[in-house]
């Protein structure tokens, strides 16, 4: 490989199991000691994410109705708890009435408590559910 090169491709066989094996320059590349995997099920892509440690939460809101004034808070209670680079986003409208947003990040990029993210989250006007919860390490 090219000091130049943009990116690197290995087609690998997919297998169940819980174990994800990478070529060794990929594992040299990446240099940090976890991944995150996520299937995006809509497109069916699996997107593995380096992480330097095996602690990883996930966040879901659930939305009466997306608005202006929802994305404006999330984002001021995001600056203000650190979460400025997060590892996932997605979110989706299945309805008028019924909006989704996920991500995923790193709980040591908080600076402030997870109890404290949770109780702002809950108190942004539409939100309905907050799912505030560790991923699952696959030992």
């Amino acid at each position: 490989m090219s000091k130049t090169d943009m990116t690197q491709a290995r087609v690998l066989k997919i297998v169940k199991g819980n174990a994800v094996t990478l070529p060794p320059e990929f594992v040299d590349g990446i240099g940090l000691p976890y991944g995150l995997a996520i299937l995006v099920v809509k497109d069916k892509n699996v997107k593995i994410y380096p992480v330097d440690s095996d602690k990883v939460l996930y966040l879901k809101l659930e939305i009466q109705k997306l608005s202006k004034s929802f994305l404006e808070e999330l984002t001021s209670i995001f600056e203000k708890s650190g979460l400025q680079d997060i590892l996932f986003t997605s979110g989706i409208c299945q309805a008028a009435s019924q909006c989704y947003y996920e991500c995923y990040f790193t709980p040591k990029q908080l600076t402030m408590s997870v109890a404290d993210l949770d109780r702002r989250l809950k108190s942004i006007a539409g939100v309905q559910r907050v799912v505030l919860q560790e991923v699952s390490v696959t030992k």
